[in-house]
């Protein structure tokens, strides 16, 4: 009769005795040791899953445990009762195959954050309660006001005429009574515009100031900023960093219980620039918005000139978030396209 050389520990005392395994009978086991003989049914013992080459363990009811060496023989007598363990267990015994699912974790989980987690937090975002976005963005703005922004300088007249301008132009959207227009001094930022999670657009007076009067080529900038609140793409940019959030929301379909994270997203807002994709999109967004309005994509691309003119090859700063608006020929050439296909309707 085959047996196995094992180490038994009793409960009783922390020496281990040496001990002998056999199977006398069919659903049977026997331990033997020092004299001492006791015999189980295999339903009762509980033997721990096979590890590479690790000392297994065999649970016996009210006596202890043996510790021994694996064994083909306990494949036998203690047949695995899961699928899952035997599965785990053939890949450990083959190179290859183990090779294979480490390449294949690896790929599903590149797979999940350059797919997947985007698809969810397109999911999430238009969950997010009205009052998060509030709270999210009033902590992002005050974070950037202490970096980058000051109390704007320009005349209350011209801040109301260019807010008047603003609310005319997102008025109809699905959106419209999240917008609200300010303006803040930012010498060491530049001309720019951003618009936070929850609508709110701030503007910059050096960007008036770059448009030197021409109304039209800054309300295509606001236009474009409508497009990233419609599109909420501020707020899925945030979720994307943030895959517990999204992860939660998408199982859940209720953010109403995440609120502590209110604080640690407006930072993962700040240091999340926004991808090619969604500047794309917003300006998709834009040009569409000032076609239905009677105006022209040409505007975009004219002050996208300017733009580029100021800042040649720099980007605008430190905070990612604002950094992402860098004017390129190929945002210039696609609203020159739009421009042409507009006037020919």
């Amino acid at each position: 009769m085959s047996a196995l050389e094992a180490t038994w520990y009793d409960g009783r005392s922390s020496r281990g005795r040496p001990a002998r395994l056999s199977q006398p009978a069919a659903g049977t086991l026997r331990v033997e040791s020092e004299g001492e003989t006791l015999e189980f049914a295999v339903a009762e013992l509980t033997l721990s899953p096979r590890l590479g080459r690790t000392v297994r363990t065999l649970a016996m009811p009210g006596e202890g445990q043996l510790q021994l060496a694996d064994s083909p023989l306990l494949d036998q007598w203690l047949p695995v009762p899961s699928r899952v363990e035997a599965w785990a267990d053939w890949l450990e015994r083959r190179r290859t195959a183990a090779i294979a699912s480490g390449v294949v974790t690896v790929l599903g989980v590149v797979l999940f954050f350059q797919v997947g987690l985007p698809w969810m937090a397109d999911k999430v975002a238009p969950i997010m309660p009205r009052a998060m976005e509030r709270t999210i963005s009033e902590q992002a703005l005050a974070l950037i006001d202490r970096m980058q922004l000051r109390p704007s300088k320009l005349p209350a007249q011209r801040q109301w005429e260019l807010q008047m301008k603003f609310k005319e132009l997102t008025t109809g959207l699905p959106r419209e009574l999240d917008y609200r227009l300010s303006f803040r001094d930012a010498k060491g930022l530049g001309p720019n515009a951003f618009a936070l999670p929850d609508g709110h657009v701030l503007v910059t007076d050096q960007l008036v100031e770059l448009v030197d009067g021409n109304d039209d080529e800054l309300l295509a900038v606001l236009a474009h900023e409508a497009g990233h609140h419609e599109h909420r793409h501020g707020m899925r940019q945030a979720l994307e960093s943030s895959a517990v959030v999204v992860v939660a929301g998408f199982l859940f379909g209720d953010l109403s219980g995440t609120a502590s994270l209110s604080v640690s997203i407006p930072v993962l807002l700040l240091e999340s620039g926004f991808s090619r994709n969604h500047e794309r999109e917003a300006d998709a967004f834009a040009f569409a918005l000032l076609e239905n309005q009677g105006r022209s994509p040409a505007d975009f691309a004219a002050v996208m000139r300017r733009l580029s003119q100021h800042y040649g090859e720099k980007d605008f700063g430190a905070v990612s978030y604002l950094s992402t608006h860098p004017p390129s020929a190929e945002r210039i050439a696609a609203a020159e396209q739009a421009a042409k296909a507009s006037a020919k309707r």
